[in-house]
């Protein structure tokens, strides 16, 4: 059952690895290495509060473990246990002082919590310990935007895009350092929303004349109904509403047709696109890709906090259902709206950032670099803001 489970884990089919992994320990749970690596697979699907769990048996079957203190304490931080989070993050430095993975996620931990002095401390540890760890640089560099040190940040990415120019952390957090210190022209190069982001319109939806199919319902009421659907899922950015886990994972129903529309388009996309050797955008194009799909259910007053997609090439987003005075922008002109370019308030300093939005409308697909910012407006009028999200993950 566990050499099943690695196999189907090695085909993201993470839903039956759990399963398989269940089963398994059913039989043999004290079984070390199997509670971890179930720990690790709900880690991936932000199952935090069950990975904890396994990872709090981990500890008791092993208490000097440090990868497993290391694991809780990652779970600890996703479900916003600070505090707990710090303690378990020390432990493991305790047991295993080298630990660059322990470093580096107690610097994240103490720069998303306001103590930048000490992120910038414990990454910059990290980074002399490998320092050809293109991520690494990229999260000293976020660590020192946090702190309000353009400059450094902007060394320390551009450092991480010439190990990497393909890491799409690293080109978030420079676009922010570039506009900081005021190279606006290669900032904007970077994103160019008159070439790198589209909007396309399903023919047949509501949001088109003529005649209308039932697929965006279809859609709506599977995503209502998702085994998956969790309110304010942990490590998620959504606010006032539900998200889903992978939609391909099993029983797929309309999202299949939905997928086989949506990469189309994509394809579409990538052959208006020019090739340009020296953009880390344009230099490259994937010619075959896995899809990750998810579901998003936002409710009243409810949004999405700004954020990339770290592990996607080209991200987008199609709207299923949208109230109608969001789509008519009878209310507040951004109300509901997806606006593009604008990053964290912890990373903004006192710049303004140029942005970009984008009025949702049922059947309307929009595409762009995944590194690229993006956050949702709330709106106040009632009615649910249904969208399917997903990334197109080159294959390697």
């Amino acid at each position: 059952m566990v050499t099943t489970a690695r196999t189907l884990i090695s085909q993201r089919q993470f839903g039956k690895a759990i399963e398989c992994l269940d089963n398994a320990l059913e039989k043999r749970p004290d079984a070390v290495e199997w509670i971890r690596l179930r720990g690790n697979v709900l880690q991936i699907v932000a199952r935090h509060e069950d990975a904890l769990k396994d990872f709090e048996n981990l500890i008791a079957l092993a208490p000097s473990d440090a990868t497993a203190w290391h694991k809780l304490a990652f779970s600890l931080r996703s479900i916003d246990h600070f505090e707990e989070a710090e303690k378990a993050f020390l432990r493991a430095l305790a047991l295993d002082p080298r630990s660059v993975d322990s470093m580096a996620d107690l610097g994240t931990l103490y720069r998303d919590t306001g103590r930048h002095r000490e992120a910038v401390d414990w990454l910059s540890k990290a980074v002399d310990s490998t320092p050809a760890d293109s991520g690494l640089q990229a999260m000293l560099g976020a660590a020192q935007l946090a702190a309000g040190e353009p400059e450094s940040a902007r060394r320390s990415l551009e450092k991480a895009f010439g190990l990497n120019p393909y890491d799409r952390t690293a080109l978030a957090y420079l676009y922010v350092s570039l506009c900081q210190t005021g190279d606006h022209e290669i900032a904007s190069s970077l994103i160019q929303p008159e070439l790198l982001i589209r909007s396309f319109q399903r023919s047949g939806s509501a949001g088109t004349s003529g005649h209308h199919d039932d697929l965006d319902e279809r859609l709506a009421d599977h995503i209502r109904q998702h085994p998956t659907l969790e309110f304010e899922r942990p490590g998620n950015t959504t606010r006032g509403g539900a998200h889903t886990g992978n939609l391909l994972d099993e029983a797929p129903g309309p999202v299949l047709e939905l997928v086989k529309w949506i990469e189309d388009r994509v394809r579409a996309y990538l052959d208006d696109l020019p090739t340009n050797e020296s953009h880390p955008y344009l230099a490259w194009k994937p010619k075959t890709w896995d899809v990750d799909i998810w579901g998003i259910v936002i409710r009243p007053g409810g949004y999405q906090q700004s954020h990339i997609h770290r592990d996607g090439w080209i991200s987008g987003v199609y709207y299923a259902a949208v109230p109608d005075s969001v789509q008519s922008g009878e209310t507040d002109s951004t109300d509901g709206c997806l606006e593009i370019g604008r990053p964290p308030e912890a990373f903004c300093g006192t710049t303004d950032f140029p942005i970009i939005t984008l009025r949702p409308r049922p059947g309307r697909l929009n595409l762009f670099p995944s590194y690229v910012w993006h956050r949702t407006h709330p709106y106040k009028d009632d009615g649910e803001r249904i969208c399917i999200a997903f990334d197109i993950r080159p294959k390697v």
